[in-house]
């Protein structure tokens, strides 16, 4: 059995040691950058990789490129071969923030033409709920060759997104948190604000509250609140660097709606031109 959206903690629990399974750790906090090799360090899923989300799954920032750029897909394809990542392994990915993060691979690894990729339902949190074990010891791996097959059309150009308002059948979701998006306050970025005609979707929209992914129907019952018939229309997803904006990509794949398009700069990048327009909405 092959797993592309998620993955329950009891079928990853039956494939730990699985030789065809590799798994990754995408632990992150954006305001410590310690935090995720410390907490991979302290304990993690047995033979599990540390992936750091600013290190290996970006690059660094470049002058009106938000805070995350996609790293080059050589450097990024090597690391994935040293690890043992190949063709034919099925992928999973967990962080302990419901997915915010390990989605992010998911999204890349689906960028790079490889299916059988998952994230971690509940992530650690559930791992260690469910009374399962963490370990320090590292992982050992054997080097593998991982092949890409890059599909571009999963991404969207800055262009996309400055046409989005225009196009009827365009629809730009913004995952960030409500008081970001209102331009309320942005405790991230320099500038608060949300691009003109993106619609708010914050990524815990598609959690319930044991942070799992709520359930097919009750997923696509809240994006109808967005737009009805959205498999009919272009999707941008967004956020603010390019990172929980592959939550809703995830969620809506697992509603059954694969047309979603990552708009990588998001945010971040947007607002690096000052005459590109910000939209704040005013408490009443």
């Amino acid at each position: 059995m092959s797993y592309k959206t998620i993955i329950s903690e009891e079928d990853l629990k039956n494939n730990v040691d699985n030789k065809d399974f590799i798994i990754f750790d995408s632990r992150c906090d954006i305001k410590d950058r310690g935090y995720g090799i410390d907490s991979y360090t302290e304990g993690h899923i047995p033979n599990s990789i540390f992936v750091d989300v600013d290190t290996d799954l970006a690059s660094e920032k470049q002058q009106g490129t938000g805070r995350h750029p996609l790293p080059k897909i050589e450097t990024f394809c090597d690391k994935l071969s040293h690890w043992g990542m190949d063709s034919n392994k099925q992928a999973v990915i967990y962080d302990d923030a419901g997915g915010a993060f390990a989605g992010r691979m998911w999204w890349m690894l689906k960028w790079l033409g490889h299916e059988n990729v998952a994230v971690l339902d509940g992530g650690l949190n559930s791992w260690v709920k469910n009374g399962n074990k963490l370990v320090t010891s590292p992982t050992l791996f054997e080097k593998s060759y991982f092949e890409p097959k890059i599909n571009n059309e999963m991404i969207a150009t800055l262009r996309d997104v400055e046409n989005a308002q225009h196009v009827l059948n365009t629809i730009l979701i913004d995952a960030r948190s409500k008081e970001r998006y209102e331009g309320i306050s942005d405790p991230v970025d320099p500038i608060a604000g949300h691009v003109p005609g993106a619609i708010s979707h914050p990524l815990g929209t598609n959690l319930d509250r044991t942070a799992k992914f709520k359930d097919k129907e009750e997923l696509i019952h809240n994006f109808n609140k967005i737009a009805h018939d959205l498999k009919e229309k272009e999707i941008i997803s967004m956020c603010g660097s390019g990172i929980t904006a592959c939550h809703n990509i995830l969620a809506l794949e697992i509603a059954g709606i694969k047309n979603a398009k990552l708009y990588v700069g998001s945010w971040s990048e947007w607002i690096t031109d000052p005459n590109r327009t910000v939209v704040t909405i005013k408490p009443s």
